[in-house]
Protein backbone atom coordinates (compact mmCIF):
# COMPACT_ATOMS: atom_id res chain seq x y z
CA UNK A 1 0.00 0.00 0.00
CA UNK A 2 1.11 3.34 -1.19
CA UNK A 3 -0.14 6.10 2.09
CA UNK A 4 0.88 9.70 1.42
CA UNK A 5 0.42 11.85 4.37
CA UNK A 6 0.25 15.35 4.59
CA UNK A 7 0.55 18.18 6.90
CA UNK A 8 0.97 22.19 7.39
CA UNK A 9 4.15 23.24 9.62
CA UNK A 10 3.27 23.03 13.02
CA UNK A 11 0.90 19.91 12.65
CA UNK A 12 3.36 17.57 14.11
CA UNK A 13 3.37 15.41 11.11
CA UNK A 14 6.91 14.62 11.86
CA UNK A 15 6.09 13.69 15.58
CA UNK A 16 3.54 11.20 14.43
CA UNK A 17 5.35 9.71 11.37
CA UNK A 18 7.84 9.56 13.71
CA UNK A 19 5.91 7.16 16.14
CA UNK A 20 4.54 5.01 12.91
CA UNK A 21 8.05 4.05 12.10
CA UNK A 22 8.59 2.76 15.71
CA UNK A 23 6.06 0.20 14.67
CA UNK A 24 8.23 -0.54 11.33
CA UNK A 25 6.91 1.21 8.52
CA UNK A 26 8.89 2.77 6.00
CA UNK A 27 8.83 6.24 5.60
CA UNK A 28 9.84 8.35 3.28
CA UNK A 29 10.26 12.17 2.69
CA UNK A 30 9.60 13.33 -0.97
CA UNK A 31 11.64 16.85 -0.26
CA UNK A 32 14.64 14.46 0.94
CA UNK A 33 14.20 12.46 -2.38
CA UNK A 34 13.96 15.87 -4.53
CA UNK A 35 17.14 17.30 -2.64
CA UNK A 36 18.87 13.77 -3.81
CA UNK A 37 17.83 13.96 -7.37
CA UNK A 38 18.94 17.59 -7.50
CA UNK A 39 22.03 16.74 -5.71
CA UNK A 40 23.11 14.53 -8.22
CA UNK A 41 22.11 16.25 -10.92
CA UNK A 42 24.36 19.32 -9.07
CA UNK A 43 21.40 21.32 -9.66
CA UNK A 44 21.35 22.44 -6.09
CA UNK A 45 23.26 21.93 -2.96
CA UNK A 46 20.06 22.29 -0.12
CA UNK A 47 16.79 22.73 0.08
CA UNK A 48 16.99 26.87 -0.48
CA UNK A 49 18.97 26.66 -3.22
CA UNK A 50 16.14 23.92 -4.67
CA UNK A 51 13.36 26.27 -4.28
CA UNK A 52 15.18 28.81 -5.92
CA UNK A 53 15.23 26.66 -9.27
CA UNK A 54 13.67 27.76 -12.58
CA UNK A 55 10.25 25.82 -12.46
CA UNK A 56 10.84 23.56 -15.23
CA UNK A 57 13.65 22.23 -13.03
CA UNK A 58 11.48 21.68 -9.84
CA UNK A 59 9.10 19.83 -12.23
CA UNK A 60 11.75 17.97 -13.90
CA UNK A 61 13.02 16.95 -10.40
CA UNK A 62 9.62 16.32 -8.73
CA UNK A 63 8.89 13.42 -11.70
CA UNK A 64 12.41 12.12 -10.58
CA UNK A 65 12.05 11.90 -7.04
CA UNK A 66 8.39 10.32 -7.62
CA UNK A 67 9.74 7.60 -9.89
CA UNK A 68 11.93 6.67 -7.40
CA UNK A 69 9.32 6.83 -5.15
CA UNK A 70 6.57 4.59 -6.97
CA UNK A 71 9.35 1.94 -6.89
CA UNK A 72 8.06 1.14 -3.04
CA UNK A 73 5.52 -0.75 -2.88
CA UNK A 74 4.58 -0.16 0.73
CA UNK A 75 5.61 3.01 1.62
CA UNK A 76 4.68 5.77 3.82
CA UNK A 77 5.08 9.35 1.66
CA UNK A 78 5.34 12.39 4.04
CA UNK A 79 4.81 15.35 2.17
CA UNK A 80 2.87 18.73 2.06
CA UNK A 81 -0.59 18.98 0.00
CA UNK A 82 -0.26 22.72 -0.03
CA UNK A 83 3.03 25.35 -0.02
CA UNK A 84 2.01 28.82 1.58
CA UNK A 85 3.62 31.26 -0.91
CA UNK A 86 3.85 34.76 -1.06
CA UNK A 87 1.60 34.46 -3.93
CA UNK A 88 -0.79 31.87 -2.99
CA UNK A 89 -1.20 28.25 -2.39
CA UNK A 90 0.75 25.86 -4.57
CA UNK A 91 -0.17 22.23 -4.78
CA UNK A 92 2.04 19.99 -3.38
CA UNK A 93 1.27 16.69 -5.66
CA UNK A 94 0.74 17.82 -9.29
CA UNK A 95 -1.11 15.96 -11.22
CA UNK A 96 1.76 14.43 -13.29
CA UNK A 97 2.98 13.34 -9.69
CA UNK A 98 -0.03 11.79 -8.33
CA UNK A 99 0.23 9.38 -12.12
CA UNK A 100 3.40 8.45 -10.92
CA UNK A 101 3.11 7.49 -7.35
CA UNK A 102 -1.11 6.19 -7.92
CA UNK A 103 -1.26 6.39 -4.24
CA UNK A 104 -3.78 4.18 -1.88
CA UNK A 105 -4.60 6.27 0.50
CA UNK A 106 -4.15 10.21 1.86
CA UNK A 107 -3.75 10.93 5.54
CA UNK A 108 -4.30 15.09 6.57
CA UNK A 109 -2.29 14.98 9.57
CA UNK A 110 -4.56 18.74 11.24
CA UNK A 111 -3.91 20.53 14.48
CA UNK A 112 -6.32 23.40 16.39
CA UNK A 113 -4.57 26.21 14.82
CA UNK A 114 -3.72 27.79 18.16
CA UNK A 115 -2.27 24.76 18.92
CA UNK A 116 -0.37 25.25 15.85
CA UNK A 117 0.17 28.82 16.64
CA UNK A 118 2.08 27.56 19.75
CA UNK A 119 3.91 24.76 18.64
CA UNK A 120 5.63 26.94 15.85
CA UNK A 121 6.27 29.76 18.49
CA UNK A 122 7.69 27.14 21.03
CA UNK A 123 9.83 25.14 18.70
CA UNK A 124 13.87 26.49 18.49
CA UNK A 125 14.81 23.54 16.31
CA UNK A 126 12.86 24.98 13.46
CA UNK A 127 11.92 27.90 11.44
CA UNK A 128 8.72 28.58 11.54
CA UNK A 129 6.17 31.13 9.50
CA UNK A 130 5.43 33.25 12.39
CA UNK A 131 1.86 33.45 10.19
CA UNK A 132 -1.39 34.55 12.25
CA UNK A 133 -4.17 32.65 13.36
CA UNK A 134 -6.34 33.80 11.19
CA UNK A 135 -3.32 32.75 8.11
CA UNK A 136 -2.93 29.32 9.57
CA UNK A 137 -6.73 28.58 9.76
CA UNK A 138 -6.45 29.49 6.19
CA UNK A 139 -3.82 27.07 5.49
CA UNK A 140 -5.50 24.54 7.06
CA UNK A 141 -8.59 24.44 4.88
CA UNK A 142 -6.38 24.75 2.06
CA UNK A 143 -4.35 22.07 2.97
CA UNK A 144 -7.54 19.56 3.81
CA UNK A 145 -8.76 20.75 -0.25
CA UNK A 146 -5.88 19.92 -2.04
CA UNK A 147 -6.17 16.73 0.19
CA UNK A 148 -10.41 16.31 -0.79
CA UNK A 149 -8.83 17.03 -4.52
CA UNK A 150 -6.49 14.84 -4.85
CA UNK A 151 -8.49 12.10 -2.99
CA UNK A 152 -10.89 12.61 -6.16
CA UNK A 153 -8.69 12.98 -8.89
CA UNK A 154 -7.26 9.00 -7.55
CA UNK A 155 -10.12 7.72 -6.52
CA UNK A 156 -8.54 7.43 -3.20
CA UNK A 157 -10.04 7.97 0.46
CA UNK A 158 -8.91 10.84 2.30
CA UNK A 159 -8.43 10.55 6.06
CA UNK A 160 -8.17 13.42 8.34
CA UNK A 161 -6.36 12.55 11.23
CA UNK A 162 -6.43 15.42 14.35
CA UNK A 163 -2.90 15.52 16.42
CA UNK A 164 -4.04 17.07 19.67
CA UNK A 165 -1.15 18.00 22.22
CA UNK A 166 -0.62 14.87 24.27
CA UNK A 167 -1.97 12.52 21.85
CA UNK A 168 0.34 11.68 19.38
CA UNK A 169 0.33 8.18 19.90
CA UNK A 170 -3.47 7.71 19.23
CA UNK A 171 -3.38 10.15 16.25
CA UNK A 172 -0.30 7.56 14.67
CA UNK A 173 -2.52 4.52 15.91
CA UNK A 174 -5.54 5.99 13.69
CA UNK A 175 -2.95 6.04 10.77
CA UNK A 176 -1.84 2.62 11.64
CA UNK A 177 -5.57 1.18 12.09
CA UNK A 178 -6.34 2.47 8.08
CA UNK A 179 -3.08 1.38 6.75
CA UNK A 180 -3.32 -2.27 7.60
CA UNK A 181 -7.13 -2.82 9.14
CA UNK A 182 -7.01 -6.18 9.13
CA UNK A 183 -3.52 -7.11 9.41
CA UNK A 184 -1.92 -6.26 6.04
CA UNK A 185 -0.68 -3.23 4.72
CA UNK A 186 2.58 -1.14 4.71
CA UNK A 187 5.26 -2.52 6.92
Amino acid sequence: MRVIIGGIPGVGKTTVLDEIVKEGFRVENYGDAMLKEAISMDYAKNRDELRKLPVERQKEIQMLAAEKLARFKDVIIDTHFSINTHGGYLPGLPVAVLNVLQPDLFVSVEADPLEVFERRKNDPRRNRDRDSLERIRAHLEANRSYGITYSAMTGSPLLVVMNENGKVKEASVKIIQAIKPHDGGVK
